[in-house]
């Protein structure tokens, strides 16, 4: 266990010391006042923010770099599906349990359905449609009727630019897994798990299209120790995949991932394809937390001079994309022979072998893939964790000083009569209300703040998306009116396939090249866009912060001041302030999310099929009909200039339907995420600020009312508060050991610490 585990071990350990001590002060007073309920929910704070808070590795990279090997050398066995060709299908999350297992979480019935309703939209209905309202594939006979639908449709319409079209593959997936996966699914989202001689069934929903449709989620438990209890790793499909799902799908998890591992190949080098995604990354604004692997084949480079020249040309290129970029060079399969040296098959035997041989290569590889771990353990735990940690043991060093403060009024008010003890608590609430006075205040200017941010923002998200003046839009319906359809190519389908499966084909490839521009232009655009407004919040509040920081420490203060007057002792620390907003941490607080990437994919949904069928097409139909009868040798120009009508109002029904779906985009976006967060900042500003007073602020009503206790009592309830009050010394006392050992974490530089990663791996 590193030292950014071992403290946060030891700061969970004192934060269940000091709730235990909370729940002996309120035995030894007989009460349960407000007080000690703030600082017991701060304990149960404490305690959720450093169990739940998990840093997420996100491992993409182009099909076939090797992304789920070397996912399996870094946690040191065969967990994941590895082969060459599109394997991974969906993300796959893995985290440290308490046994192995695999939970995948089934979409619902409902779900399924209404994917399979999108991808049917413009299908050559008329020739297949049961006359059931809506498709359901617990139908047998609307899974036979459209499996005999996808078989007639004639080959090309399931290609779309030369690759196997999304939706035919989707339809075609979700009736050849039904069979397989129809008794894991529900009314209701469902979660099975496959655990022990079951675990590796997981591997064939992961890489086969047809089960892992039926997927939302998959996540991994592992149980040896190379992932801590807060890291989770994902291996991502190939962000070079014909299907734009998978891109949005990479996005997402993008989003929520505190650092990036984007592997290359060195049998391609970077490719065009590389540098489109890695453009993606730099458009969502989180290029600034990415390493590269080079995930090189010792087979396919002659010496070490070969590959260092390789790698040289990579950064280079890479350069052009992020500056200065982190390229560790290594050979993840090398390292998972290792490890599984003694149950390899006698071919890979023989390949670790002559691998072992290479020993400048194997050296080479051995120095990086010790530096990887070196980073990946840096970047997690002393640059971001570390933070967290530093937080949260301020809050704990509030909750014992407020224990203090609560202790020394307690016995001061015990050892006086009644009437001299009243006095003495009217006077110390006086001041107490002071204190309120501030809190209130800074309430009231933080309420006026979010109203002025949040019209702001709500005006700049109404502007982004505005069909007139935003840019998103207006790029979206240019793409869709200036979309070429090589009509020549559709003339001989025309006339052999039918008007209704031609334009089938043509909405196919139309809404594969759509589906690929929202994934590749406008969801990096618009992510780009929130995460500047979220920097924008930070700067805000962090801007107005100063004005309240310096109102609590005058509070502070003058009460300390009186209670010198009262004669009794300051309590002995400095007033921390940590009240700068940390976004992330709000964010993962409250379970707030962007609405997913694959949302802006959901337009198809409002296209009204059957007015475009019927208002649009048939008349055009008709009207070719007519034409037929009376000049047959002209008929493949009528039907082209039929298709060509049709493909005009099918853009027209598109760019409705996208103003119509991206209404409903904004209104989630400002409404259910940046207002939202918006508010939950203020909260979190607020309650960094007037915590404080949570230190000097106590219940006395009750205290007053157990004057009457015997001396005998009065003597043992001392007793009892010294006891707690030592123990809270002690405490404190830790909390300053802690506090040196975190800010020395992530100030200490431990990139060339080589060996002591070495022996750890030992």
């Amino acid at each position: 266990m590193d030292r950014y585990h071992k403290t946060r071990e030891a700061v969970l350990e004192l934060n269940e010391k000091t709730n235990a001590l909370l729940l002996e002060a309120e035995a030894i007073v007989a009460t349960s006042g407000s007080t000690i309920e703030q600082w017991k929910l701060s304990c149960a704070n404490i305690h959720q923010n450093l169990v739940e808070h998990i840093m997420r590795i996100a491992v993409v990279g182009a099909i076939k770099s090797g992304k789920s090997t070397l996912v399996n050398t870094l946690l040191k066995d065969d967990y994941l599906k590895r082969g060459a060709g599109v394997v991974t299908s969906i993300v796959t999350r893995i985290r440290r349990g308490e046994r192995l297992k695999a939970r995948l979480y089934f979409k619902s019935w409902d779900e399924i359905n209404a994917d399979i309703d999108q991808a049917l939209v413009l299908f050559p209905s008329g020739q297949w449609q049961t006359g059931a309202i809506r498709f359901d594939i617990r139908r047998i006979k609307d899974r036979s009727d459209l499996a005999q639908a996808l078989d007639t449709l004639d080959g090309e319409l399931k290609i779309a630019k030369d690759s196997l079209n999304a939706n035919s593959v989707l339809l075609s997936s979700y009736l050849k897994g039904y069979d397989q996966v129809q008794g894991f699914v529900e009314a209701e989202s469902t979660i099975r798990e496959f655990q022990a001689d079951d675990f590796a069934d997981h591997k064939k929903f992961v890489g086969d299209d047809a089960l892992a449709v039926y997927l939302k989620d998959i996540q991994l438990d592992i149980t040896n120790d190379t992932l801590e209890t807060n890291i989770e790793m994902a291996d991502c499909q190939g962000s070079d995949s014909p299907n734009p799902l998978h891109m949005a799908m990479i996005q997402d998890y993008l989003l929520k991932a505190n650092l990036i591992v984007y592997v290359i190949s060195s049998r391609t080098g970077l490719r065009q394809a590389d540098i489109r995604f890695l453009s993606i990354i730099k458009q969502m604004g989180i290029a600034g937390n990415i390493l590269f692997v080079c995930n090189c084949d010792f087979n396919e480079h002659e010496s070490l001079n070969d590959l260092e020249q390789l790698v040289e040309k990579i950064k280079e290129e890479l350069s052009m994309v992020t500056s200065d970029p982190q390229v560790f060079v290594l050979s993840a399969l090398y390292h998972l022979f290792e490890i599984q040296r003694m149950n390899l098959s006698p071919r890979d035997q023989n390949r670790l072998e002559q691998w072992g041989q290479l020993s400048d290569l194997a050296a080479a590889s051995d120095t990086d893939i010790l530096r990887l771990k070196n980073e990946l353990e840096k970047k997690l735990t002393r640059e971001r964790s570390s933070l967290l940690l530093q937080n949260q043991i301020e809050r704990l060093n509030m909750v014992n000083r407020g224990i203090l403060n609560w202790i020394r009024l307690n016995r001061d008010i015990l050892q006086r009569d009644t009437d001299d003890a009243k006095i003495f608590a009217d006077r110390i609430q006086n001041h107490q209300g002071s204190m309120m006075q501030v809190e209130t205040i800074i309430g009231g200017t933080l309420d006026g703040s979010i109203q002025k941010i949040s019209t702001e923002f709500k005006r700049e998200i109404d502007r982004f998306f505005d069909r007139h003046s935003g840019q998103v839009l207006q790029n979206i319906v240019g793409f869709i009116r200036n979309y070429h359809v090589d009509l020549d190519r559709y003339r001989e389908h025309v006339i052999s396939v039918g008007f209704n499966q031609a334009l089938y084909l043509v909405f196919q490839e139309f809404k594969q090249a759509v589906d690929t521009y929202m994934a590749q232009k406008i969801n990096p655009e618009i992510i780009g866009f929130i995460g500047r407004l979220e920097v924008r919040l930070k700067d805000y509040f962090s801007s107005v912060v100063d004005p309240f920081e310096a109102m609590v420490r005058d509070a502070v203060q003058q009460y300390e001041k009186a209670l010198v007057h009262f004669e009794l002792e300051q309590i002995s620390g400095q007033c921390v302030l940590d009240t700068i907003p940390d976004i992330e941490s709000i964010k993962d607080a409250i379970g707030l999310q962007l609405p997913a990437a694959v949302t802006t994919m959901r337009y198809s949904a409002h296209i009204k099929t059957d007015a475009v069928m019927r208002l649009g097409f048939f008349t055009l139909l008709g009207m070719f009909r007519k034409v037929l009868k009376k000049q047959s040798g002209a008929k493949g120009q009528e039907q082209m200039n039929a298709l060509k009508g049709g493909i005009y109002r099918m853009k027209q029904e598109t760019v409705r339907s996208v103003y119509e779906h991206f209404k409903d985009y904004r209104e989630n976006i400002k409404f259910q995420y940046m207002l939202r967060l918006v508010d939950a900042t203020k909260v979190r500003l607020y309650e960094g600020l007037t915590e404080h007073f949570r230190v000097y602020v106590s219940d006395l009503k009750e205290v007053i009312a157990s004057m009457g206790i015997e001396r005998n009592d009065k003597k043992q309830t001392d007793e009892a508060l010294d006891a707690i009050e030592k123990t809270v010394h002690s405490s404190v006392s830790q909390i300053d050991v802690l506090r040196h050992d975190i800010g020395k974490m992530r100030g200490e530089d431990i990139s060339g610490n080589l060996q002591a990663i070495a022996s750890a791996r030992e």
